[in-house]
This record gives structure tokens, sequence and C-alpha cells, in this order.
């Protein structure tokens, strides 16, 4: 088959310097329709990019930590309406299981200049060069105050990792292992995990910079924002940003949120994965900022496609996320198809991926005549 839209865009970004090396897999009916890789891991020594090229998944971490949240609802050991001061005292006692899963805590990132935003970063801080445990970095954010009411509205932020360390509290494990245990192994998802499994495979973070004499990429060998950058299992494991993975395996797990099977047999109750991809803020939505496109609503962390009217058109019920460096994912239940973009430059570039790349690959299904 003939991508020509989808290659030209991708060698495209690779020219315009947007990316150092990409990873596209594409499924339909779970079968592959589409794996290549485009540029270089490495561009000092010109190594090429390869398939099965390891790379940090930053936020597309969220969804695989929502249904590991998830599995605990299914099991009876937690619900959505339960508070989570019960888990961590300081927490504002507004706040429950679903305002984490769809980002209505009040609770934020570090980059808006509140208290508590710097509350938050001194945390991150602490993962990064001191790693402590998930525990105690919930216990420090659990003083943070919230930036608005719980279930007010919508800011992205630290919610899903706080969920890590209620599933480590709940399971009494590792958040580590209990994602390993349900998720990554039933799935077969052997390279992925909070730590780094093959160096060699290892993708290498550039700085993405526009200058006067065009954009530039530059290579950061010690880049670990919000998380180590390791080969080692750290003591928080963080569900909002912490895994690494390859096109390979992210692909096994946005097949997952197709039906919620495994081997045939329904892993996950339908009706939980419905409520993961549809509209979870309704008449908040306008509060709902950081996506590209007014057709989109957000779920429990993911994106969900309402309408199907502003470009790029992709489909009503298309879902996922993306990452900071520039990674996304997409699922498309509809028509089955899923597509996994790993990249590894920072900023990542996103708006331009899910405009430019997602109207490529929409274009090229239609032209293929693989959906309608």
């Amino acid at each position: 088959m003939n991508w020509k839209n989808t290659e030209n865009k991708l060698n495209e970004f690779i020219d315009n310097k947007l990316f150092n090396g990409v990873v596209l897999k594409i499924t339909n009916e779970n079968k592959t329709i589409y794996f290549n890789s485009f540029g270089y891991s490495n561009l000092e020594e010109e190594v090429k990019m390869n398939n099965d090229n390891i790379f940090a998944l930053y936020s597309m971490t969220k969804p695989i930590t929502v249904i590991a949240c998830l599995l605990l609802i299914q099991r009876g050991l937690l619900s959505f309406e339960d508070k989570i001061c019960y888990f961590y005292s300081d927490f504002n006692e507004e706040i429950k299981i679903k305002h984490l899963l769809n980002m209505t805590s009040g609770l934020t990132y570090f980059w808006n200049n509140s208290e508590s935003g710097k509350e938050i970063k001194d945390a991150f801080d602490l993962v990064e060069n001191e790693n402590i445990s998930l525990q105690n970095f919930c216990e420090k954010i659990s003083k943070a105050k919230v930036i608005s009411k719980p279930g007010a509205e919508w800011h992205y932020g630290v919610s899903l990792d706080i969920i890590g360390g209620i599933i480590e509290k709940i399971s009494n494990q590792g958040f580590n292992d209990f994602v390993n245990e349900n998720i990554l192994a039933p799935l077969e998802m052997q390279d992925t995990a909070f730590y780094i499994k093959d160096l060699n495979r290892k993708t290498q973070v550039y700085e993405f910079k526009k200058t006067i004499d065009g954009n530039k990429l530059v290579s950061n060998k010690d880049f670990h924002f919000l998380m180590p950058f390791t080969n080692k299992q750290p003591a928080a494991s963080l569900g909002g940003s912490g895994l690494f993975s390859t096109a390979d395996d992210y692909s096994k797990f946005l097949n997952f949120l197709i039906d919620g099977k495994i081997n045939g047999i329904q892993y996950l109750e339908s009706e939980l994965l419905e409520e993961m991809r549809s509209d979870q803020l309704k008449d908040i939505k306008e509060t709902f900022k950081w996506t590209f496109n007014k057709d989109y609503s957000y779920g429990y962390g993911v994106r969900v496609r309402l309408r199907n009217e502003l470009d790029p058109l992709t489909e009503i019920g298309e879902f996922g996320w993306d990452g900071a460096l520039g990674s996304a994912g997409l699922v498309d239940p509809k028509n089955n198809i899923t597509m996994t973009f790993l990249s590894s430059s920072y900023p990542g570039n996103n708006r331009i991926v899910q405009t430019e790349l997602f109207g490529a690959v929409y274009k090229d299904l239609r032209e293929l005549n693989i959906i309608k």
C-alpha cells in the first residue's frame, strides 16, 4: 500500500528538523497495516531510527494509569466517588477519584506561577534529584492548595500521579509492580517499564529550537524532565509521565482499548471502558483548553472526539493522548484503527503532529479504502 500522504508528512517533519527521528505504527482489526521508522535516533553518530527503539512516553503513560485504576474499580476495591483524603489526609476533602481521572481535581503541574505550582515543582525535583518514593511524593503534593473547586474546572496536572500512589496503598505493592502484573505482562508489553530496559535501543532526546537560521535540534544527553532517565527502577513510578516503551508495545495497549479484551477474554468491563472514552466534562467542557480542536472533550486520561466537523477529520469517538516529546496515540473504535507515533524532541511540536499527521494518516486511510 502506498501511504504517500503519511510518508510525505513524516519526511517533511524530519527535513524541517521538527524531530530527529520518529516511528509510526498503524493497525486495523489488530493487524499491522503500516510500521516504519524515519530519521535518526542519534543525529551526530548517524544511528538510524529503528522500529524497536525505546522512547519516553511521558503523558502517554496516563491512559495506562487510568486502566490500572479502572481495574481496581472493577474489582470493587475503589469507586469513582471515593474521597482521596481517605488515603492522604492533607488533600482537599472535596477531591474524589473521578476528579483525578478527568483532571478536575484543581491540582496542576508547575508551569503556572501559583504557590501550588511551586510546591508541586518541589515534589518533582525531589523525584528527579533525590529519588524519593511515590508515597513521599504524594504526601508532599497533598499539601499543595487546589487552584479551583474540585469538579469545577479542567486543569492539566499531577492527578494521575496521585492515582498511582493510591493504587500502591490499595494493592500493597509498588505501582510499577501492579502495572506490570495487571497490564504490561498480560498484554505482553515486554519492552515497557518505568525505566529503560535496553540502553542500546534508547532514543536520544533533542531540544527543538527556532533560530534566525532556521530550526535546530540540539542533543541533550542529560535530559530528565519530570522524571529520571535511567536503566534502573526509580523509587517513584509516576503514573502521569514515567513509562518508557516501543511503538509495538504501545500499539498492543491501544488495541486493548478498542474492546477491553485480552486473547478474546473480557479483561476490562465494556461499561468501564466506555466511561473512560466518554465526555466526562459535559457542562464545563469550555474549561478544556489543552486540545487543538473544539470537536474534542476529555474523558478519563484521554481526549475524546464528540464531533467530526473541524480539521483534521478523523472519526467521532476517536480518542487518545500525547506526550511531552511529541509522541501521540490514537484509537478509533468505529473503524478498529490504532495509531502509535513515537518521537523524542522537546518541546514536542504536539499541535503539528495532531493536526498535520492525523490529517495525513486519515487521508491515506480513506484513499486506500481502509475506511470510508
